[in-house]
């Protein structure tokens, strides 16, 4: 059993409290009120309080060290969430972060301790908050795990048990293929549902096919010159079998825009565009789309 911190109570960081609070102590870092206890409603309408234990950044200190941190805030809010936990981490703690997109890998890489790891976790679990307090589990998809450094790699297997009570849970050698996979369903799903203000399986209509295959044709070219093993085909089946799946259920970048908020297109299509920049390749789709998403947030 080990004290494990995570950080930010959205739908996924409440959804991975749940799973983990079965075989370890779970703190729960949050910016809302601590003394309202957090619930997680299942599939079939059953809720339950999850078992954690609720603190503000002021409480840290009070309970420190921590043997396995997992960040799961927006991609564009890791580092300012690192940066406020560093000083409570142990020498050898083990940090996962776990968002939509790419990116803070090498950022985070840069602050830690030889001795400290650092790991990815892509996720398909699917929920969303009913309440600020809440979270409804809506769909059971893959999480994968994976090292982003050596010493990650070292504990890997102690990693794989600390998180064996996540639904469809496995562990990669190679993280960098599965967060691409994860990348481009982003792609093909979240940006037109925010602009469309539509559900994901509306996507599958007609009139949003060929923007779907320009936005992952280029993300496909971009992926293929880094060395991953990607084909559109198999990405247009990936995404779609997602809408498919996930039909009924709105992304968290149309959730994003609806309310308000910054969303993570930097850490998607922006990633994209940024890397086709430096390897030659044009992405006029993505970036259509990255401008649209800055538009209207």
């Amino acid at each position: 059993m080990a004290n494990v911190l995570i950080v930010g109570d959205g739908a996924i960081g409440l959804l991975f409290s749940h799973f983990l609070s079965a075989q370890h102590d779970i703190t729960l870092l949050t910016r809302k009120p601590t003394l309202t206890t957090r619930f997680y409603q299942a599939s079939n309408g059953k809720s339950h309080p999850i078992k954690a234990r609720l603190i503000n950044h002021k409480e840290l200190g009070h309970s420190a060290p921590f043997d396995l941190v997992l960040i799961t805030v927006k991609a564009f809010q890791v580092q300012a969430a690192f940066k406020q936990i560093k000083p409570y981490l142990n020498e050898d703690c083990q940090i996962v972060i776990s968002h939509n997109g790419m990116g803070n890998v090498d950022e985070l890489n840069a602050q830690l301790l030889n001795t400290q790891g650092l790991a990815f976790l892509t996720t398909r679990l699917a929920g969303f908050k009913t309440t600020p307090y809440s979270v409804n589990h809506t769909g059971n998809g893959e999480s994968v795990l994976g090292a982003c450094n050596a010493a990650a790699s070292e504990r890997l297997n102690e990693l794989k048990q600390q998180f064996s009570y996540l639904p469809h849970f496995s562990v990669s050698d190679d993280i960098h293929s599965p967060r691409w996979q994860k990348l481009l369903v982003n792609i093909a799903i979240n940006p037109l549902t925010a602009i469309h203000n539509v559900k994901n399986g509306q996507l599958r209509a007609p009139q949003f096919s060929t923007r779907i295959i320009n936005l992952l044709s280029e993300a496909c070219l971009v992926a293929n010159k880094q060395g991953v093993d990607v084909k559109l085909s198999e990405a247009l089946d990936q995404a779609y079998s997602v809408m498919t799946a996930t039909a009924e259920n709105f992304s968290s970048m149309q959730q994003d825009i609806s309310h308000n908020r910054e969303s993570e297109i930097d850490a998607i299509c922006g990633y994209v565009c940024e890397q086709g920049a430096k390897l030659g390749i044009k992405t006029p789709y993505n970036q259509a789309m990255l401008s649209m998403i800055k538009i209207k947030s």
